[in-house]
């Protein structure tokens, strides 16, 4: 009983800085970016134009190619990758 106990706790604390560290990360900054409609269309364009693929592309190729793009956006827009 005092086993279940101690590990429910630790789940809990585990929990709780998982939680504290992932508000902190730059990938939870927010939804900002969402309003910058230019750096949207940007990232469209790339996603689903395929204007600057090669025919025969492979899968990995093809990702690469939009990583790149995407990439080039957040350049673009925000002044960093």
């Amino acid at each position: 009983m005092t086993s279940s106990i101690r590990l429910f706790a630790a789940a809990i604390v585990a929990g709780a800085g998982l939680l504290a560290s992932a508000s902190t990360s730059p990938a939870s900054a927010g939804w900002e970016w969402l309003g910058n409609k230019n750096y949207i269309n940007c990232l469209q364009l790339f996603a689903s134009g395929n204007f600057l693929m090669p025919a025969n592309a492979t899968p990995a190729q093809r990702a690469a190619k939009h990583e790149a793009g995407r990439r080039y956006c957040t350049r673009q827009y925000y002044g960093h990758d």
